[in-house]
């Protein structure tokens, strides 16, 4: 699978992911979602533009907890960036918002990673069991996108055969009439709806169409040149 779903669908259920995720997680006051699919497309959301902006940091500069939670498929955090240096233009960036603390935790799930990072205004450490709960919620929410990306995939076939079905069935109708008017065999009759095509520069199925509103009537001259004139 190379996406999930289009940005504009995802967004909103990334941002329900980081509130519900602040819920479980005492001494949270923000939180921001990324997510990756295999095929190296990704979406992030947050629940506040000044986070927004260090998902951004830690996306350009390839550092942060968010970027090593990610990498190492394992939680990462600082208890305190007064204090934890490892990541110093996530960290400068940070304690200008006033955010002293942070964790991200990671989770895959059909191939797609996501990764939930929350952040506090003062030192503070991630519980085993709201990690438990994080994480069960992004895979929850991994696992909703994608199928509803299996369903509107789905469906999108679907439409598509029904639609070239009914362009076949308008074309084999065309054929039957050019048939029937030029009293030629079905072969005959597709290539003059083809070159018919090619000189009116309009799709097969238009000009086909166009036959079967008007039963053939008004075209019979045109359509008998036409015969003539191929090989």
């Amino acid at each position: 699978m190379d996406t999930v779903t289009d940005g504009a669908a995802v967004a909103p259920c990334l941002v329900r992911l980081g509130r519900r995720a602040m819920r479980c997680a005492a001494g949270c006051r923000g939180a921001s979602v990324s997510l990756r699919c295999p095929g190296g497309e990704g979406h992030s959301a947050s629940t506040h533009p000044d986070l927004a902006v260090l998902a951004a940091l830690q996306e350009d500069t390839g550092e942060g907890p968010c970027v090593d939670a990610a990498r190492s498929l394992r939680t990462v955090g600082a208890t305190d960036l007064v204090t934890d240096a490892r990541w110093p233009d996530f960290r400068i960036a940070a304690l200008e918002r006033g955010l002293r603390a942070c964790a991200a935790v990671p989770v895959t799930a059909g191939g797609v990673a996501a990764t939930v990072t929350l952040y506090a205004f003062r030192p503070w450490r991630l519980t085993a069991a709201a990690r438990e709960a994080v994480g069960a919620l992004a895979e929850e929410t991994v696992g909703g996108l994608l199928r509803e990306h299996a369903r509107t995939g789905a469906e999108a076939e679907a439409e598509q055969l029904r639609t070239a079905m009914a362009t076949r069935a308008v074309i084999d109708q065309a054929i039957g009439i050019v048939t029937h008017l030029l009293d030629c065999d079905p072969g005959r009759a597709f290539d003059v709806l083809r070159v018919l095509s090619q000189h009116t520069n309009r799709k097969l199925s238009a000009v086909a169409a166009q036959i079967v509103r008007a039963k053939g009537r008004g075209s019979t001259r045109e359509l008998r040149r036409l015969l003539a004139e191929l090989p």
